[in-house]
């Protein structure tokens, strides 16, 4: 890994040594390895909050490509896409729990079931005595006919 810049945003991201992608992922203009001169103990993947300051300030806004409004809007533009797809995740974990929790007929496997009634099961009973079949059955598969 290592660091690069952009010299439109002013964005610093990790990037692969040997990434076939060399955009940004903010402007999707092109980024550039930080120098040397901005690495903390020699690591070419390690800045300070100061020393990635000192680069925008020496390397971002002095370069031609450079866009304020883009710089000025980037970390809010970013937070902004986070939430989205962070609340797109949610739904669909709750999507998926919701799945989960549909009852399918334990002799079909379908899932056109309903819930049996307590006035239903407590007829049945009343008719049939002990016979009933519905008798420690919640659920009707209205596929197959069965109760369970």
């Amino acid at each position: 890994m290592a660091l690069h810049y952009c010299k439109k945003c002013g964005r610093v991201v990790e990037k692969h040594k040997h990434s076939i992608n060399d955009k940004c992922d903010y402007c999707n203009s092109d980024v550039y390895p930080v120098p040397e001169k901005y690495w903390l103990n020699g690591k070419d993947f390690l800045i300070t909050k100061e020393q990635e300051k000192l680069l925008r300030e020496e390397l971002v806004k002095t370069a031609p490509e450079f866009d304020p409004y883009l710089f000025e809007h980037r970390d809010a533009d970013l937070s902004e896409r986070s939430s989205k797809i962070f609340a797109v995740l949610n739904h669909g974990e709750e999507l998926l729990a919701e799945e989960r929790r549909k009852v399918t007929c334990s002799y079909c496997g379908s899932a056109n079931v309903r819930k049996i009634g307590f006035v239903s099961r407590t007829v049945s009973a009343e008719l049939w005595g002990l016979g009933s079949k519905k008798i420690g059955k919640q659920w009707h598969c209205n596929s197959c006919g069965s109760d369970f």
